[in-house]
């Protein structure tokens, strides 16, 4: 029995167990839980398919879902789950599979005895086989356009050939079915033969998260996964770690044709893989200042000449026997045709920069790292149940027991510098680099006029590959290379927390009744409203602090909607620097002019991490707003005015749900201004209306703003009065009133939207069907809430698991600017009629399986979604956002989850009946 490091402010208890069929599991007992959550992770994946059946490790996650031995139901599980307020999923990478869920915290038991007979006793029926290769092949639909996929898959297709990283992870109904029916083999002794082959329990790691006593987990763990078989198997057995699928072949440079308007250069170094080397994390550090965004960073520069918008560095790829640093860069135009700048930039910083730079200050920095990672780590904020048990047992797979916790995060050794060097030496220079440069066919730079080019077998991708120039090559790797005279390794992090004291006088505590905790109005004048929640409950010297800005001049057109996202996003580049530095240290900064919970009509702000240098942070942001002057800012102007037109372009290649919803949108939101609208405003707007519109919106506001945490009352209003001192704001004028609503849909009418996808590559239809129910109150939203958790499980095991009309199945409550209302969702590549149909029929459907529900199973719903409504808040954080949705929407209604769990535990099957009838029928919605 092992037990695993864990952070300060985990209160949780742990244990790791190892069966006599060799399966270790990790048992986290939490007795405020009010969900429970597993998960396990299986040391099987894609590098195992073999070339005959591609996709096979992926098809296999899908069928066993699909019943056991035990629970021979084809939607037993998903049903289940469903039922006691939770979900379940599984994925499947090159190296590992991990099929994980989360419910209700007293089904705990009943869910690992339906759990297990995934890995004990599947039953890979012949009809389910046929069957979910149409789901398999709707989910390969729906990625087709997805450019990162299609970059991904090439990168993939063109490894040494016969090397398994060639092979197709997703898997479609060409590759899974039709090949080997050319090659007189069945799909489903495959599967049979690769989860005999490749599933062992000696390779399984399980994590169970509940409310029971580790005890009580270890029995039902021993008893349920004790019979998984074991085989003794090694992880990936079948593959070979020697085989280098990296050749001469696939490190050159790819030209690639996106489906989006996009442009980017990626740089690829294969390396050793980094689990072996967790302990000292050498690449981190390489990543870090690679990656650095302060200044004297690589992207700093790039900005500077007006060549990129965003850089990110690390081990992306990863695997047992491999992983491949990756080196991203956001492109502009200008920066398009200066590419190989670009790449003698980064060999610059690595070559020169780093490499020949000063081991004390690269000391320094991994210091530093390490005193940030430790705090973070004994601080850490709790996560959703499922989230969690996925990361232990993937960690289990990666790390030694004692670390399942604090592995992937924490330095454990002292790291020898010349160590990273001789791993630089090795690994990154121009012999051992493969490049993507992506941009559209016509913006392509210096293309040989024989060019032949190539299209990727799956996704279709147009490539053209070419050999890295030798000069430029010698170049990069030449002993006289110098350094760019603004590149230098990051300076010391002045947002680095220097205290963790939790502050006397808060009145909260773990043990407090939830449904008590308020936040109290501090300051209540016509222009501020500054609500403050003292609360250490959490152990963690943490606040969290939003603050929104209100004028509603950002309703009045689509132009003042366009100024308002070119404001916002100037800030985020002008700050991008400090927001960075402070990100690092474990305080992140955000700025929306959205919000799905509650009304955003202006800019709203939020600070979260440590509190020590919190106030100072949210200072200097503030002060930034008061002060920004848009003509001294122009170069950043155009950058973001250029990012933003790109991103309105690319829009039309969303899914085709989304399309679904924007359209649905726009018939009940007045005004509503298209994307389209709002690209054609920002392709005209110039700095000069950006600066009118802004001194227009600072000079009268509302603001509002909810502070939780580690701060006392006086040092929240202290901040904020601070903060906000520059502005010298007036309140709300009579004429300045809201303007957005939501229009009332009449009783019986329906209103029908039909409109072509703008994306012409797209191979899906959709369906979105919305159903208006009322003013947002507690009873209406109660009732809303029950009828999508019975209705999706229903809907989600007929029209995808049944039907098999599409990946993209879902049905889901809204409540937008205080209305209640019910959307379901389809996907499918049948054409919109028939899904309209296949939508209405379930519905009519759905009614009478309403009626005939056993009493029995409408309770458990119930109770199961009252256990979900009592769940605790896991942080500060989360707690402040609860808060700020109320304050924004001017409803106050800080118990409403627990306001509308009041109102479940009173309701019958008879009034989720008359609830449902009530509803606009589906052909008047």
């Amino acid at each position: 029995m092992v037990v695993p490091r864990k952070p300060d402010s985990d209160q949780r208890e742990y244990r790791i167990i190892t069966l006599p069929n060799k399966l270790t599991a990790v048992l986290c007992s939490d007795p405020e839980t009010q969900s429970a959550a597993a998960a396990l992770a299986v040391a099987a994946g894609q590098l195992q398919d073999s070339p005959e059946v591609q996709g096979l490790a992926h098809f296999l996650e899908h069928m066993l879902f699909l019943g056991n031995e035990k629970y021979p139901g084809e939607s037993d599980f998903d049903s289940f789950c469903a039922s006691s307020a939770g979900y379940s999923n599984a994925w499947t990478s090159m190296d590992r599979t991990v099929y994980h869920y989360v419910l209700a915290h007293d089904k705990l038991k009943d869910s690992l005895d339906r759990f297990s007979g995934f890995f004990s006793c599947p039953l890979f029926s012949e009809d389910l086989t046929d069957r979910e290769l149409n789901a398999i092949e709707s989910e390969n639909n729906k990625n087709l356009q997805e450019d990162s996929r299609r970059e991904f898959q090439l990168l993939r297709s063109t490894a040494k050939a016969s090397h398994p990283l060639q092979r197709f992870g997703t898997g479609n109904i060409y590759s899974l079915k039709e090949v080997p029916a050319k090659n007189g083999t069945n799909t489903r002794q495959h599967l049979l033969d690769f989860y005999k082959q490749r599933y062992s329990a000696n390779i399984m790691k399980l994590a169970v998260l509940g409310r029971d006593d580790l005890d009580t987990q270890e029995a039902w763990v021993r008893e349920y996964f004790g019979g998984v078989p074991n085989s003794d198997l090694e992880p990936l057995h079948g593959t070979s770690h020697d085989g280098d699928p990296f050749d001469a072949g696939w490190k050159r440079v790819f030209r690639i044709v996106p489906v989006k308007e996009r442009r980017k250069l990626v740089l690829f170094f294969p390396c050793p893989n980094t689990y072996d080397v967790y302990r000292t994390k050498p690449l981190r550090l390489v990543s870090h200042c690679i990656g650095h965004e302060g200044p004297g960073s690589l992207l700093s520069l790039l900005k500077e000449k007006g060549w990129a918008t965003e850089l990110g560095a690390g081990t992306g790829t990863q695997s047992t026997h491999f992983s491949i640093f990756e080196i991203s860069v956001k492109l502009l135009e200008q920066g398009l045709p200066n590419y190989l700048e670009i790449i003698s930039l980064v060999f610059q910083y690595l070559r020169v920069c780093f490499r020949k730079g000063s081991h004390g200050d690269r000391d320094r920095i991994r210091g530093e790292m390490e005193h940030i990672e430790e705090m973070n780590f004994r601080y850490r904020t709790k996560v959703r149940e499922d989230q969690y048990t996925e990361q232990l047992a993937c960690n289990l797979t990666r790390y030694a027991e004692e670390d399942a916790i604090c592995g992937p995060d924490l330095f454990f050794e002292p790291m020898d510098q010349a160590d990273v060097d001789a791993l630089l030496d090795e690994h990154f220079h121009p012999a051992n680099m493969r490049a993507h440069l992506v941009a559209p066919e016509a913006e392509q730079p210096d293309i040989p006029p024989d060019a032949k080019w190539e299209e990727e077998f799956w996704y279709k991708t147009r490539y053209l590959p070419l050999p890295v120039d030798p000069q430029h090559a010698s170049l990069w790797t030449s002993p006289d290379l110098k350094c760019h005279e603004k590149l230098f390794l990051p300076t010391p992090n002045p947002y680095t927390p220097d205290s963790s004291e939790l502050k006397p006088g808060s009145k909260v505590t773990s043990e407090s009744d939830e449904a008590d905790i308020a936040p109290t109005l501090i300051v209540d004048t016509p222009t501020l409203k500054l609500w403050h929640l003292h609360d250490t409950s959490f152990k963690q010297p943490k606040a969290s602090a939003h603050i929104q800005l209100t004028n509603f001049c950002v309703e009045r057109s689509a132009r003042s909607a366009i100024c308002l996202r070119m404001v916002l996003e100037l800030l985020h580049e002008v700050t991008n620097e400090e927001a960075y530095e402070a990100e690092e240290a474990g305080l992140i900064f955000d700025v929306t002019n959205t919000s799905h919970a509650s009304v955003c009509s202006g800019l709203r702000l939020t600070f979260k991490g440590y509190d020590s240098k919190l106030p100072f942070l949210v200072g200097r942001i503030m002060g930034v707003i008061a002060g920004l002057d848009v003509a001294k800012h122009q170069s950043a102007f155009e950058l973001v005015k250029e990012a933003t037109v790109l991103d309105y372009r690319n829009r039309k290649f969303q899914q085709n749900y989304a399309h679904g919803i924007i359209a649905v949108n726009e018939a009940v939101e007045h005004p509503f201004w298209s994307n389209e609208e709002r690209l054609a405003e920002c392709e005209t707007i110039t700095a000069a209306e950006v600066q009118a519109f802004l001194r227009e919106f600072l000079s009268e506001m509302l603001v509002e703003s909810v502070i939780v945490g580690n701060l006392t009352a006086e040092e929240a209003e202290g901040m904020v009065r601070r903060a906000t001192e520059p502005f010298g704001w007036a309140p709300l004028s009579e004429k300045n009133v809201p303007a957005l609503e939501l229009s009332r849909i009449p009783e019986g009418v329906t209103v029908l939207r039909e409109q072509l996808t703008p994306d012409p590559g797209a191979v899906d239809s959709s369906v979105v069907t919305y159903l208006q129910v009322g003013p947002r109150e507690v009873r209406t939203e109660a009732l809303l809430e029950l009828l999508c958790q019975v209705m999706d499980k229903e809907m989600y095991a007929q029209l995808r698991t049944v039907e098999q009309l599409g990946y993209v199945v879902s049905c889901s409550q809204q409540f937008r600017f205080g209305v209640c209302a019910l959307r379901l969702l389809v996907q499918s590549v049948h054409p919109p009629s028939f899904l309209e149909v296949r939508v209405e029929t379930f519905l009519q459907a759905f009614a009478k399986h309403l009626a005939d529900m056993p009493q029995e199973d409408f309770a458990e719903h119930v109770d199961s979604l009252i256990t979900k409504k009592k769940e605790k808040d896991r942080s500060a954080e989360r707690r402040c956002d609860r808060f700020m949705n109320e304050v924004c929407a001017h409803t106050f209604a800080f118990s409403r989850k627990h306001q509308v769990a009041g109102v479940l535990a009173g309701v019958t099957k008879q009034d989720l009946g008359d609830f449902f009838h009530r509803l606009p029928s589906p052909s008047s919605a």
